[in-house]
């Protein structure tokens, strides 16, 4: 059978495949790839300064982002009236970057992959501070049991308590404000303007510190440096996938395997073990966040019925 035919036999089995099974598997994959993300970045954090990560990260963004910027035509790609708003919006993916490449150079993987479940706890806290949202009893009871698994992680009074662990929360909370600032910004922005921007202001943020703290690199760093880019980016792409065709409700729980396979690569490569600590704080966490979802859900299913029984009050406006 040729090439082709195999290829659109292949893709034809794929796409009868049901949304959810697609969304699913996509998951699957951005976990694999999220593993051999975090492992590249142990492998040369600990010897690579961490503002010099973000700084290349930064700019094969830019590399990455720049053609499609020329093929837009730069004026029609870069025009905006919230330049600030994207400066805000580096500033955190920047910090979150930061201690992202820290945390997984110094902390187990499972434990640093743990604490950054916590993002949906903190975007639904952000939520209701600066996008209005309404949160009832049942949401806010998950998102402090969420809370309750951070401190059940962070091994309170215990000697084997790591600041570090800090820095992996940070993660959770910053991701949480980019995504409660995008969420600003898509409503008037391109894709695209949203995505250079914050590469650029990242890099420019990146700079100077990264000038002072500059080391030489080797090829072999260099390769590694250019993986975790190349990495990062399909990990995007994978998730970005799976949320487009999966009901969010149906396919969250697979994001979680993210943990399995850290804690996997964890005990085969760097012989970490997780204890009793990370694995019973990561289950109240994730279940936490499950729940949310699954709220968030219902809600939404029940203001889309009520608004297809309420009457209309204006035009139907036009299909386009």
């Amino acid at each position: 059978m040729p090439v082709r035919a195999r290829f659109d036999t292949a893709q034809a089995a794929w796409f009868r495949l049901p949304p959810n099974s697609r969304g699913a598997i996509w998951l699957l994959c951005n976990a694999v790839v999220s593993t051999v993300l975090i492992v590249l970045v142990r492998m040369v954090g600990q010897d690579i300064p961490t503002i010099q990560l973000v700084f290349i990260r930064a700019a094969v963004g830019v590399m990455l982002i720049l053609p499609v910027v020329l093929r837009m035509g730069v004026t029609s790609a870069l025009r905006t009236d919230h330049i600030a708003m994207h400066g805000v919006r580096a500033m955190f993916t920047f910090v979150s970057m930061n201690c992202f490449y820290y945390a997984y150079s110094v902390l187990p993987l499972a434990d640093a992959t743990a604490m950054i479940f916590t993002m949906p706890l903190f975007l639904l806290v952000l939520a209701v501070a600066f996008l209005g949202e309404r949160v009832g009893w049942r949401r806010a009871s998950a998102t402090l049991a969420g809370f309750l698994g951070v401190v059940v992680m962070l091994r309170p009074g215990q000697a084997a308590f790591d600041p570090v662990l800090l820095v992996a929360l940070a993660i959770g909370f910053f991701d949480a404000c980019v995504a409660v600032v995008v969420k600003k910004l898509s409503g008037t922005e391109k894709p695209v303007t949203i995505i250079f921007y914050m590469a650029a202001f990242t890099l420019l943020f990146a700079s100077i510190p990264a000038w002072f703290a500059w080391q030489p690199v080797s090829l072999e760093q260099l390769v590694l440096i250019l993986l975790i880019a190349v990495t990062t980016t399909i990990s995007q792409i994978f998730t970005v996938f799976a949320w487009r065709v999966g009901e969010t409700t149906a396919i969250a729980p697979f994001n979680y395997t993210q943990l399995i396979f850290a804690a996997g690569a964890g005990f085969l490569l760097f012989a970490e073990l997780p204890d009793a600590y990370t694995w019973t704080g990561a289950a109240i966490i994730i279940g936490s966040t499950l729940y949310i979802m699954r709220r968030e859900a219902r809600l939404k299913r029940r203001g889309a019925a009520i608004a297809e029984d309420r009457p209309s009050t204006g035009p139907v406006p036009p299909r386009v």
